[in-house]
């Protein structure tokens, strides 16, 4: 994701002192927002301008500073540039670069040099000991980009996303008790009650009765279907929320719904200004900010802000009304509450004060919770129906699996199916919902490597000295043994691949798929029980089988289905026989 963009509040917030206009661009948008006087619009292109001038010019004084003296990077193996301006940039991140990862991760060893913006030099990397150092043993030397970092405190504040250091520590100290194992059991009866509303129990879910009007199969777009079920999923059990009935042919119209299926797309078409987001968040003044926001003439820009302020009203209301019920004391209704936001509420009421978020924190984390958990869940299910529609032998085991089990199982019951496991397994492994990451060097270090690489020059070397700056794009697809490029589930024996001896160091198994270390995702066990509860519910009642061979996953954040360029996952359904 990338953008410039602000966060924006009503203007009854933003005229206090304390509100979050101090950490971020915010912008009221009216009917006349983008009204611009000639004088001001004068006046803005040449600011754009000279801004743009300015930052060429440090970029081509880099690249210039690297021609002249060389890089110690110029001597790692990698595709030749494709571009003066762009390197291997458009390739490595489009929508369509599958092919090019796979390239990368079969045509060289380890680590590849990636050619970046005017000639700058990136490092693509798959060795699992400089994953370790990246991730774990020397994960203060690598940060988060800046760009995602100043984009996520700019779309959602100050929340685990966009913090660093002690920051973040403790933010995710904060957070962590709310998904723990025994919180995630009384989560449990949440999720059964979403996927049977959806799925199974009831006449008006999102599947059921399109099966009942027609006598036998029916191609049905489980993108839609499943995108809805995660949002629900997210919003009953992240939130305590629901957005969205479950019913054919009522469409939400919670605006906050709409909001959230709009963003990305609004974030992908305005990528261009991802080079000046750091930058843009430090001009001036929040007010100064603001005002040239309103001179910008964009309708995306202008809807995009639109969406942000629903969001952060939503959220922002949200936490108001759950703190004013722990303040009143009504301890009934907080014992009883059992979704992510409570339980992170409850824990900050606990904290030590040099610890507790402020009210603006708890808004951004709300809001990171809700996007974050409904985008990579979205993508994960979706992926592994379509896998499982692609091989049906593994869909008939895996129902006789659940066949074999009561309709509504305990967590550890869930928790202990060992096929069901293998197939999530399996599916995240090779087809991780978000594909790779960055880290950027913040100071000189070494990268060490498990396997040696030979340079361009031909001399070996066992570790990388890498500069200060140099941007990482890390790839969290990894090993499964010999056949790696394989969908097997087979592989998989209490959590653990046959096959593999390298050991990786992310949080899940032996893969990268939550990332590992102090960035790991923070909800990865939550999502393992969404994935496990739909296809518990799903696998019982319907077979799926392939609809048509023009589906395409577009790698993105996260990876998404699509046929013709259209967001589409078309699937033969049809009830399972009893």
């Amino acid at each position: 994701m990338g953008l410039l963009v602000p966060r924006i509040l009503s203007s009854r917030l933003y005229q206090t002192s304390t509100s979050p206009c101090d950490r971020t661009l915010i912008l009221v948008l009216s009917p006349s927002s983008f009204a611009v006087s000639p004088p001001c619009h004068q006046m803005l292109l040449s600011i754009i301008q000279y801004g743009f001038l300015l930052w060429i010019s440090y970029v081509f004084w880099n690249a210039l500073r690297r021609l002249w003296g060389g890089s110690i990077l110029d001597n790692i193996p990698g595709p030749p540039s494709e571009s003066v301006l762009a390197g291997n940039l458009a390739r490595l991140n489009g929508a369509d670069s599958w092919d090019f990862h796979k390239t990368l991760e079969e045509d060289f060893n380890a680590v590849v040099k990636i050619h970046g913006l005017l000639g700058d030099v990136q490092l693509y990397v798959f060795d699992p000991a400089a994953l370790h150092s990246i991730l774990v043993k020397d994960q203060d030397l690598y940060e988060e980009s800046i760009i995602f970092l100043s984009l996520t405190g700019l779309l959602f504040g100050k929340g685990i996303l966009s913090t660093t250091g002690n920051e973040h520590r403790r933010h995710r100290k904060i957070m962590m008790p709310a998904f723990s194992t025994k919180n995630l059991r009384g989560m449990l009866p949440v999720l059964y009650e979403v996927a049977h509303r959806n799925f199974g129990q009831l006449r008006d879910g999102l599947i059921k009765p399109h099966l009942e009007l027609n006598a036998g199969p029916q191609e049905l777009d489980m993108y839609s279907i499943l995108s809805r079920t995660s949002l629900e999923f997210i919003g009953r059990a992240g939130i305590g929320y629901s957005f969205d009935p479950l019913t054919t042919g009522e469409d939400p119209i919670d605006q906050y719904t709409q909001s959230l299926k709009n963003l990305t797309p609004a974030i992908h078409k305005l990528a261009v200004f991802l080079p000046i987001v750091p930058l843009a968040s430090k001009i001036g003044p929040p007010s100064f900010r603001r005002f040239m926001l309103s001179l910008i003439p964009s309708k995306t820009l202008g809807i995009l802000c639109k969406i942000v302020a629903i969001m952060d009203s939503k959220a922002t209301a949200l936490v108001r009304d759950k703190n004013q019920t722990i303040r009143h004391g009504d301890a009934d209704a907080m014992e009883n509450s059992n979704d992510v936001v409570s339980l992170l509420l409850k824990s900050n009421s606990t904290a030590d004060e040099n610890m507790k978020f402020m009210d603006d924190e708890l808004v951004a984390q709300t809001s990171m919770i809700i996007h974050a958990g409904t985008e990579t869940t979205s993508s994960a299910l979706n992926r592994i129906i379509h896998v499982l529609a692609l091989h049906p032998d593994v869909q008939t085991k895996l129902r006789a699996e659940i066949m074999e089990t009561k309709e509504i199982l305990s967590h550890d019951e869930l928790v202990a199916l060992p096929y069901l496991d293998a197939v999530i397994r399996e599916t995240l492994r090779l087809y991780p919902p978000i594909t790779a990451m960055t880290r950027s060097v913040t100071q000189d270090c070494i990268l060490p490597l498990s396997t040696p690489i030979t340079g361009i020059d031909g001399r070996t070397m066992d570790a990388i000295a890498v500069p200060k700056g140099t941007e990482r794009p890390t790839t969290i697809r990894t090993s499964g043994g010999e056949d790696a490029l394989e969908f097997n589930p087979e592989r998989w024996r209490n959590g653990q691949a046959r096959g593999v001896t390298v050991r990786m160091s992310g949080v899940y198994g032996n893969m990268m798929t939550f990332v590992g270390g102090g960035r790991s995702c923070i909800g990865f066990k939550f999502v393992q029980l969404e994935l496990k509860v739909v296809l518990s519910v799903l696998l019982r009642c319907y077979h799926f089988s392939v609809a048509s061979d023009a589906i395409r996953w577009k790698m993105g954040s996260p990876a998404a289905p699509s046929v013709d360029n259209r967001p589409l996952l078309p699937i033969v359904v049809d009830r399972v026989k009893a």
